[in-house]
């Protein structure tokens, strides 16, 4: 699953979906992913979109 985030959008409730988000993946099994994706500014855990391409192709 890719969430994308607008870049005003790096506030609690985007931390708490991320938090979320990879609870979920994990318990899903090896077979699924959760990446959140910003464009220029990112919070923890998320990526920017070019690392978020470069996460893609070494899967």
């Amino acid at each position: 699953m890719v969430e994308v985030k607008g870049d005003d959008r790096t506030n609690d409730d985007s931390k708490t979906k991320l938090k979320l988000g990879s609870k979920w993946a994990d318990k899903a099994g090896d077979k699924y992913f959760y990446f959140m994706v910003f464009e220029n500014s990112k919070i923890e855990g998320s990526l920017l979109i070019d690392e978020f391409i470069d996460t893609i192709k070494e899967l």
